[in-house]
């Protein structure tokens, strides 16, 4: 009886931990899946504010440059060179965390670093800080110098 009693005892602790394993694999899988959404929003907004602010950013140089070509020699060049490369590092960044993001949803993974993204964005602004710089510059020369222009006209 007694032995009877352990083997059954065996058998309810050992369905018992097989439940537990049961439970643990879908709290990872659970996890997994909250993750991956989370993590993908903040990749598709990282990816949607580079694209609209790279987009915003080369309009403003295009158009800079194109009223003001003395503005290439003083930096405007330099900011669209720098703002095409982040724009294709970007995209190949996204690429990497989108299939990053992939092997995590799927369990295969549960790394992920943001840095190189969020060093894109920080790119990004410095760039639009240093155009406005430029755009300030031109509208300060603009409004020394239109007196001038009433004066002539």
């Amino acid at each position: 009886m007694e032995r009877y009693i352990r083997k059954y005892g065996d058998a309810v602790f050992i369905e018992e931990l097989v439940k537990l394993s049961e439970l643990h694999t879908s709290s990872r899988q659970e996890f997994n899946t909250t993750v991956y959404e989370a993590l993908s929003k903040i990749v598709e907004s990282a990816e949607n504010y580079i694209k609209n602010e790279g987009e915003r950013l080369l309009n403003v140089v295009e158009r800079l440059g194109g009223r003001v070509p003395e503005m290439e020699h003083l930096g405007l060049n330099e900011i669209r060179e720098r703002l095409l490369t982040i724009l294709r590092e970007s995209e190949i960044i996204i690429e990497k965390l989108r299939a990053r993001l992939l092997d995590i949803k799927e369990g295969r993974d549960t790394y992920l670093t943001l840095d190189e993204v969020f060093d894109a964005v920080r790119e990004l602004n410095n760039l639009w800080d240093t155009a406005a710089k430029l755009v300030k510059f031109y509208r300060q020369l603009y409004s020394d110098l239109s007196p001038l222009f009433l004066i002539t006209a």
